[in-house]
């Protein structure tokens, strides 16, 4: 064994012992916080399946809440995984320095093994896994017996089948590689909860590959141990592409002062140098590790690294900032289950009002569909009633524009499946028939969309007034069935019922009533028609026949049909309405009723569970990252919890502590909710500053929440007792109508007004 690793370790017993305490507390405060975040993640998860199970949300809204799968897998990481320092460096020596004082013992030889990028052989590296017995795992032809206390030099080395050192650089220097070493040793204060890996050296793996094996089943601390005199151009770019594969990953650069006290060529010291390389590749920068840890929430994920110079001897540096890299890790957790409590109390105070809205406003939008569409019912039935001489007046006018162009069109006419002879003549009399009869219904159907068009345009005014409100009506009483298959058909038939009736839109189809009366009429033309002389089936025969039908038009006759099936088609459309619209309304009826019990379940028990989760998480988050408050003398005591005077917490000076011991589940959902939407205002003069809470879990019979808020020189009760001016009476009277007001624009109601709830600075 070299001089160096014979070299006795600095620390004194009394500093060994603190160190361990110190370590020890920050873990045991670690796992403390873990275990808040197990029970807590659970009681939420149990909250959001009763949700889900009862259909207290949509799939929609309900996904929107949960957890996401990368989140849910940070957390189950976090509790269940074990942490563990990853010890980097630019040499072997340099990790086999800092692990040897950070245990207190000669564990490791110190002798320069290696030097970077000399060897190419691929191993893992060696491991402390530092629970349980001592002993050696896949080393060939070691001691079966161990009874050293630094592990021997030959068992760090890799060597061939025949014993030889396989990789052997510098013969003055002994540059060796390591192998894979993993070595179990009992240590207290790190416990089964921590273990420290150090990586291989002189290795050839990708950075990524390399990465993502020593992370496996851990939490990771990255520590970089700088060693020379500044970083070289290879632990520049290992630097470089670690930061481009672990962005979220922080490190903590401890530089120790080499073994090999070579003079530098700059006028930078070994520090400021290395300080100046690692602020170049964005590890860190001149801001303070302060003004980084106040960042916002959304950034909070995003670890700052850090440096410390000295290292072996700054040992309260290092736990410091192992300290703050746990509370970075439990802070980041529960701000995931923070954001979705928040997410989901927005979800169910938009939904109350949405639920509200609709029990007021959808029997009034049935009421509304039925009012509108007995008007409608009564107008159209006027109008066809009122106007049959203008209906006949547009059935004159579409006769006489269309007359002329029509008997031509009909003269053009190429009737198929008759058997014509030489002469143009039909061979029987149902052969006739059917020429006749073809022709008849080609003028028809060109008068009844003549008609049809000029009776709609008539009556445009009319649709647009009633059938667009309708109609708007109907779909949104439609999308409120939206899980009602029957319903919403039912709403389709109205849709329906509205296009087809109230449109008023006479295209008269070939089916209608109307055409087949017109036929019937217009036959009888040709009753005296004689078969015995056998007409010529040519253009002449066929404007006969289309002419015969024009002029024998009954111009009244044909408005009097027309007004009769309106009314007809008007009032059996009417009928259909109603039957449709009672159908819809006890539908809406059962779904209100629903609606409303779902309403009262979630403002009831939901809301105030949830809102106890939150307030859960925000008290946890204070405590991991401000402590316990302490507690000055009694101020005052309300009937609902004692008053503290609090010297100082989260940055803030001369502030209050609230007491509150919530005695059952009752008063823990008013104090959650009350906590709640106190935390929501944001601030404002005229109203307390509530400035955090933390959860006391050290006493077992009972609970206290611990309310920290801005302090206030006096309530208004002392306050009148100094006989206070009517100016001042007026401006405290004008202060508390302005913050009341305040609250009622956020929709908040105070409820308990008195002099002793209304506080005073100085007057």
């Amino acid at each position: 064994m070299t001089e160096t690793s014979k070299r006795a370790i600095t620390r004194t017993n009394s500093n060994t012992s603190q160190f361990a305490q110190d370590f020890t507390k920050i873990i045991r405060r670690y796992k403390k916080h873990c275990i808040y975040i197990k029970r807590l993640l659970h009681e939420t998860d149990k909250s959001y399946n009763e949700i889900s199970d009862k259909r207290v949300l949509t799939a929609e809204k309900f996904s929107e809440i949960k957890l996401s799968k990368l989140d849910r897998e940070y957390i189950n990481n976090i509790l269940s995984r074990p942490l563990a320092l990853i010890v980097c460096s630019q040499t072997y020596n340099g990790k086999a320095r800092f692990v040897n004082e950070l245990l207190n013992e000669s564990l490791l030889p110190e002798s320069p093994i290696i030097q970077k990028n000399d060897i190419h052989h691929a191993t893992t590296g060696a491991s402390l896994n530092i629970s349980g017995s001592f002993e050696l795992v896949d080393t060939d032809g070691v001691q079966k017996s161990v009874s050293w206390s630094t592990v021997p030099r030959d068992d760090i080395i890799v060597k061939d089948e025949n014993d030889f050192y396989l990789h052997r650089i510098d013969e003055e220097n002994d540059q060796y590689e390591t192998p894979l070493l993993e070595i179990r040793k009992p240590l207290p204060f790190l416990g089964n909860h921590v273990q420290i890996i150090i990586t291989p050296s002189n290795q050839n793996l990708h950075i990524k590959q390399f990465y993502s094996q020593i992370t496996e089943e851990i939490v990771p601390i990255f520590i970089y141990i700088i060693d020379q005199e500044k970083l070289l151009e290879n632990d520049l770019e290992e630097l470089r592409s670690f930061r481009t594969i672990a962005t979220n990953e922080p490190i903590l650069f401890i530089r120790i002062d080499s073994t090999n006290n070579s003079s530098s060529n700059t006028d930078e010291t070994p520090c400021v140098e290395a300080f100046r390389q690692l602020c170049e590749l964005g590890f860190v920068s001149l801001l303070s590790t302060e003004s980084c840890d106040n960042t916002s929430e959304t950034s909070s994920s995003l670890f700052q690294s850090d440096m410390i110079d000295n290292g072996l001897s700054n040992f309260t540096l290092f736990l410091n900032y192992i300290d703050k890299h746990v509370d970075r890790l439990t802070i980041h957790a529960v701000n995931i289950l923070q954001s979705s409590q928040e997410l989901c109390l927005d979800v169910f105070n938009d939904s109350a009002f949405e639920m509200a809205r609709d029990m007021l406003i959808t029997p009034k939008r049935l009421s509304y569909t039925r009012e509108k569409e007995k008007d409608l019912y009564e107008s159209l039935i006027s109008l066809t009633n009122s106007k049959q001489n203008e209906i006949q007046k547009l059935i004159f006018e579409a006769v006489n524009e269309i007359q002329e162009t029509l008997t031509d069109q009909a003269c053009s006419l190429e009737i198929s499946g008759i058997e014509l002879t030489d002469q143009l003549t039909v061979k029987t009399a149902r052969d006739l028939k059917k020429c006749t009869s073809f022709v008849q219904d080609f003028v028809l159907a060109r008068l009844n969309k003549a008609i049809g068009e000029k009776l709609s345009s008539s009556v445009s005014i009319l649709r647009q007034d009633y059938v667009g409100t309708l109609t708007r009506c109907l779909s949104h009483l439609e999308r409120n069935q939206e899980d009602d298959e029957a319903s919403t058909s039912a709403s389709n038939a109205l849709q329906e019922i509205l296009q087809s009736a109230y449109q008023v839109n006479i295209s008269l189809p070939t089916n209608s009533n109307l055409f087949k009366i017109l036929i019937a009429k217009m036959k009888e033309v040709f009753r005296t028609f004689s078969w015995n002389n056998c007409p010529r089936i040519d253009p002449d025969f066929k404007r006969s026949v289309a002419l015969n039908m024009l002029q024998n038009v009954s111009d009244a006759k044909l408005a009097k049909i027309v007004c009769t099936q309106l009314n007809d088609r008007i009032r059996m459309s009417h009928d259909n309405f109603e039957t449709l619209l009672k159908q819809l309304e006890h539908r809406h009826s059962d779904r209100l009723k629903s609606t409303e019990d779902k309403q009262q379940r979630v403002r009831k028990e939901y809301t105030p569970k949830i809102a106890r989760h939150l307030l859960e998480s925000t008290s946890l988050k204070d405590l991991i990252e401000y402590g316990l408050p302490k507690q000055g003398h009694e101020i005052g005591r309300g009937q609902y919890g004692v008053v503290y005077e609090c010297e100082s917490w989260a940055n803030q000076r001369s502030c209050v502590l609230k007491s509150v011991i919530p005695p059952d589940d009752r008063h823990w959902n008013d104090l959650a909710l009350e906590f709640h939407y106190l935390r929501r205002i944001p601030d404002h003069p005229r109203i307390v500053k509530l400035i955090g809470s933390v959860i006391d879990y050290s006493f077992h019979d009972y609970t206290p929440v611990l309310l920290v808020m801005e302090r206030l020189t006096r309530d208004l009760y002392i306050a009148l007792k100094h006989k206070l001016s009517f100016d001042i009476r007026i401006r405290i009277a004008l202060d508390v109508i302005e913050g009341l007001r305040y609250l009622h624009g956020l929709g908040l109601v105070h409820r308990d007004i008195k002099l002793k709830n209304v506080l005073v600075r100085d007057i």
